[in-house]
C-alpha cells in the first residue's frame, strides 16, 4: 500500500503539471482558433475556416482537470469511494470525448457540405494557410477564391467591395464621427 502511494506521488510530479499543460494549450486552441471561426460563421464573415472536430476541443477541456484530480487523489489517498467517482468521472470525460469525435464525423463534417452552400458560402481549399485535408475553408463570394490568398486577403477584398458599393454612407459614417 505505502509503494503504491510513494510511487502515486513520484507520478504526481510530472502528471500535475502535464494536466495544466493539456488544459492551457486545449484552451488557447479553443480561444485562439476555435471560437474565432465561430465567431466568423455567426457574423456571416467572408471567409471562415470550418474544423470538424471543434467540438472534442471543446468538450476535452475537462479531460485534464479530471486528470489532476484522479492524480491527487490517489496521491493523497482518498478512500475507495472517493477513487470510484474519480474513475467514474473520468471514464464519462473520456466517453463524452469519443461521442465528439463520432459527432464530429458523422454530423458536422456532412452538414458544412450541406448548410454552407445555403448560407451563401463556396468551399474554397486552396487558400494559403489550408492546413489539411480536415479542414476547409468557405468564401461568400467565389471571386475571392485565388490560389495562394490568405483568408485576410478575403476579408480586405470583402471590406473594399463593402466601400465600393456603398461611398456614401461610408462617408456620411464619416461626418457623423467627426462631430
Amino acid at each position: 500500500m505505502q509503494d503504491r502511494v510513494r510511487q502515486n506521488r513520484r507520478n504526481a510530479i510530472w502528471a500535475i503539471p502535464l494536466g495544466m499543460a493539456l488544459l492551457a494549450a486545449n484552451a488557447y486552441l479553443v480561444l485562439a482558433e476555435i471560437a474565432p471561426d465561430i465567431r466568423g460563421l455567426l457574423d456571416r464573415a467572408p471567409a471562415v475556416r470550418i474544423t470538424p472536430l471543434s467540438p472534442l476541443a471543446i468538450t476535452a477541456l475537462a479531460f485534464p482537470l479530471v486528470m489532476v484530480a484522479a492524480v491527487i487523489a490517489n496521491a493523497i489517498p482518498c478512500s475507495k469511494t472517493v477513487l470510484k467517482k474519480v474513475e467514474y468521472a473520468l471514464m464519462g470525460v473520456l466517453a463524452i470525448n469519443v461521442l465528439s469525435i463520432a459527432v464530429s464525423f458523422l454530423v458536422v463534417a456532412p452538414l458544412q457540405h450541406y448548410a454552407m452552400p445555403r448560407m451563401g458560402y463556396e468551399r474554397c481549399n486552396i487558400l494559403q494557410g489550408h492546413p489539411s485535408m480536415y479542414f476547409t475553408d468557405w468564401v461568400s463570394n467565389p471571386a475571392w477564391c485565388v490560389r495562394g490568398k490568405s483568408r485576410e486577403w478575403v476579408n480586405e477584398q470583402a471590406l473594399l467591395a463593402g466601400a465600393a458599393t456603398t461611398p456614401a454612407a461610408t462617408a456620411s459614417e464619416g461626418g457623423r464621427d467627426a462631430h
